[in-house]
């Protein structure tokens, strides 16, 4: 198993990739069989995935990452947190939003996969917060 800096290079670079459209680099970490259950309610494979940063369906105006937990076990990391981003009008959740572009904040989880001598973005989940009612 590698350390915990090989792990955090490989988020740091994914992190950096999302935040400048980079799908070159996108491309280049994600696992053949990559799948994200995206803010929009919907599983997007690896090539969908791809396509859409490729041609603008995925993108942001401001995109910032505050990791809260990071697993290491065997061959799998996980790291957690909330992102904070302002999607590009010309996204789908740019189109899908009405509201003149506010940063939305988010819960992420991605999972990272050691394979062949170097880790894979293996998955991800992102959805949207939801504001909870204060409590009674």
């Amino acid at each position: 198993m590698q350390d915990e800096t090989s792990s955090a290079g490989s988020r740091a670079a994914q992190h950096e990739a999302a935040r400048t459209r980079d799908a070159a680099a996108l491309d280049a970490m994600m696992h053949p069989t990559f799948h994200v259950n995206s803010p929009e309610g919907e599983m997007w494979s690896r090539e969908r995935t791809l396509a859409l940063w490729l041609n603008r369906g995925i993108g942001h105006n401001r995109f910032e990452r505050f990791v809260e937990t990071v697993s290491l076990d065997g061959h799998v990391g996980v790291v957690a947190g909330r992102e904070v981003v302002r999607p590009s009008t010309d996204s789908i959740a740019g189109q899908r939003r009405a509201d003149g572009g506010h940063a939305v904040e988010r819960r992420f989880t991605n999972v990272w996969l050691w394979k062949d001598g170097r880790w894979w973005f293996f998955a991800r989940h992102a959805n949207e917060t939801v504001a909870r009612p204060p409590a009674p």
